[in-house]
């Protein structure tokens, strides 16, 4: 928790008009507004000292940002964002941690139905080294329509299960298993086991080195084409030497409707959280949004068209 500095009362600001005051608000908005008011500069003000920066903004978009009819999106508004907290001697992420997930613009791409293990994991993956010459094409029979995931943080803040529901449609006939592949970032732990409960368990590879895991999940029949399964399981994970920071899945190809859930133990809770999204394994997060831990001691992302890439939820200890 921040501690809140009183100030000297000036130009009609209060003494409660520290960065904590626009810590509190909930919406982008509201906390660019407030932050304008607390360093009594005008938007033109602003825009000039964005201009003298190298990032030109007009007036009317700086004003429907604090209206909130707008938010940044494209990449130069995230830089003038970025410059913004400066400007308004902000916090970093204190505006960015406000703004919602990008919205999707026009329809899904053949391209991006069609993509590969190598765009989304890059060329040097060490998931290669599990998946051998299935990298390229592995699940290319099958298409995700939905998923639901939710996983279990302990009181020892270790990420101890992850519980996945997944509805899969064969787009080719003749498809009889799904393959689902576990990575665990440095400090976290491999899966104990995997407990299949729609489906049944196959072939399991798993690379220490790297942390991988990539477990078969059978279907018990053939599929044809069009034809539709649901696979449940649960991944069961050690106690982490360190806690636990960060859940997130990896989409090759979009889907209809994911939902991510982790719930924490009730004494031992984060001070934040955060769902976020990128469009590649090895890039960086392009939007953050702020989550907020509910009375179950739960938080959840709902995307009902997700796109390639990675979503994700993560998490900060006091």
């Amino acid at each position: 928790m921040r501690a809140v500095t009183a100030i000297p009362q000036r130009s009609g600001r209060t003494a409660d008009s520290g960065p904590d005051e626009v810590l509190r608000k909930e919406t982008f908005g509201d906390a660019l507004r407030t932050a304008i008011h607390r360093r009594d500069l005008t938007l033109d003000r602003i825009r000039s000292r964005l201009s003298a920066r190298g990032v030109d903004i007009s007036l009317a978009t700086l004003s429907y940002w604090q209206q909130g009819r707008s938010r940044p999106e494209r990449a130069k508004s995230l830089r003038a964002l970025r410059e913004l907290e400066s400007i308004l001697d902000l916090p970093s992420n204190t505006l960015f941690d406000l703004l919602d997930p990008p919205k999707p613009r026009g329809r899904l791409s053949d391209a991006a139905s069609e993509a590969t293990g190598r765009r989304l994991y890059g060329d040097d993956s060490p998931i290669r080294g599990i998946l051998g010459g299935t990298f390229e094409n592995f699940n290319d029979g099958i298409l995700p329509m939905t998923l639901t995931q939710s996983c279990t943080v302990d009181a020892g803040r270790s990420l101890r299960l992850i519980t996945t529901t997944q509805v899969l449609r064969a787009v080719r006939d003749d498809q009889d298993r799904f393959l689902v592949v576990h990575g665990v970032d440095e400090g976290d732990v491999m899966p104990t086991d995997i407990r299949v409960r729609a489906g049944r368990l196959g072939d399991v590879r798993v690379d220490t080195t790297n942390g991988f895991l990539a477990a078969e999940i059978r279907f018990g029949r053939t599929l044809a084409k069009n034809e539709t399964v649901l696979v449940d399981y649960d991944t069961v994970l050690g106690e982490s030497p360190v806690p636990s920071r960060l859940h997130e899945h990896r989409f090759r190809t979009p889907v209809h409707g994911m939902l991510l859930r982790v719930r924490f133990a009730a004494e031992a809770l984060p001070i934040r959280c955060y769902g976020y999204y990128r469009d590649r394994v090895p890039a960086a997060q392009k939007q953050r949004r702020r989550l907020i831990v509910d009375a179950s001691q739960t938080v959840h992302t709902f995307v009902p068209k997700s796109l390639v890439g990675v979503y994700g939820i993560s998490w900060q200890w006091k």
